[in-house]
């Protein structure tokens, strides 16, 4: 019995020890989405191992559905790429924007792929324009709350 809990011990601090040495497990992080600037949680998502998140929503003057790609890096938030349908108020034009890696069509899209350091993430929400967070294979629908701007934080 003693060899068997000196084993189970030696485990659980060998496992302990790795998260400590290598930043944490991914699969303990939890994406809070919280009301600005007020900081009020409104929602706390298990990250289950992802690798980032998006954000989409309908562009306010093309009326064409945007996706924001974000990943997740040392617990700091990093905009991979953008996604949109036509140039427009705010969108992309060209690769040199700023953070901009370089810049793709792929049939009716355009990508400007980026590394794009966003220390505060705050998203304005409108019902208008399906505000969406993706999270894998789940879909929260930002616009459940009131109008308004939320702040998205790693935790």
């Amino acid at each position: 019995m003693k060899l068997f809990l000196a084993g189970a011990l030696t485990l659980l601090l060998a496992t302990c020890f790795s998260s400590i040495a290598f930043g944490g497990a991914s699969s303990s992080r939890v994406l809070v989405v919280a009301t600005f600037p007020q900081n009020t949680t409104l929602v706390r998502l298990n990250l289950d191992g992802q690798p980032g998140f998006s954000l989409s929503f309908i562009h306010s003057v093309s009326k064409t559905l945007v996706v924001d790609v974000y990943a997740l890096r040392n617990n700091q938030i990093i905009q991979t790429a953008e996604h949109f349908r036509a140039h427009g108020a705010g969108l992309p034009s060209n690769p040199n924007e700023p953070d901009g890696v370089s810049w793709e069509k792929q049939e009716n899209e355009f990508i400007l792929h980026m590394e794009r350091p966003i220390p505060k993430l705050v998203v304005r929400t409108d019902q208008n324009y399906k505000n969406r967070l993706i999270i894998g294979s789940k879909t929260v629908n930002l616009n459940q709350w009131e109008d308004q701007a939320l702040l998205l934080y790693i935790d």
